[in-house]
């Protein structure tokens, strides 16, 4: 399968298919060009639609979608560099404990630590207060120092 007819599939129906949603978790070459894809070229469309999908598979009763798949998705994401998109990547990091504790908070920030801390600290729901919260301890303990070095096209994130 290549991303030409991911991408083809995916706006001829809006949705991506359990098919495509298979290669893309057991084939470490469609992961990698995947990133190399969207590291050049813009479709936010669908990496909304993707982390909505592998949302929405881990939190089916069979849970059969790893944390490593969902911080793809977040990544892919994170590279539009839309600010509220935080707020979609927070509620896959809230999904349960496991992708609570497992997805890294760095994604989260893909906007930058001050710009997203300035842009949740606008918002008045919950999850967006919550996440500040979260984010604010974790900037106080160091986590986001390397921030540049894990959104840099030169470094190949842990998860693909």
């Amino acid at each position: 399968m290549n991303i030409d007819t991911i991408l083809y599939d995916f706006h001829q129906t809006n949705c991506i298919g359990e098919e495509t949603v298979n290669h893309i978790n057991t084939d470490q070459d469609l992961r990698t060009r995947l990133l190399n894809y969207f590291r050049q070229k813009q479709d936010r469309a669908f990496a909304l639609n993707l982390l909505d999908t592998f949302i929405g598979i881990r939190k089916q009763p069979r849970n059969n979608m790893p944390a490593e798949d969902l911080m793809l998705a977040c990544y892919i994401l994170g590279l539009h560099g839309q600010i509220e998109d935080c707020l979609k990547i927070w509620e896959a990091k809230s999904i349960d404990f496991d992708t609570h504790c497992g997805l890294d908070i760095q994604l989260v920030m893909f906007g930058g630590v001050n710009e997203t801390i300035n842009f949740l600290a606008a918002q008045t729901t919950d999850p967006a207060q919550e996440a500040l919260k979260y984010i604010k301890r974790c900037s106080a303990c160091g986590d986001f120092d390397g921030l540049a070095e894990y959104f840099s096209p030169q470094t190949e994130p842990w998860f693909i």
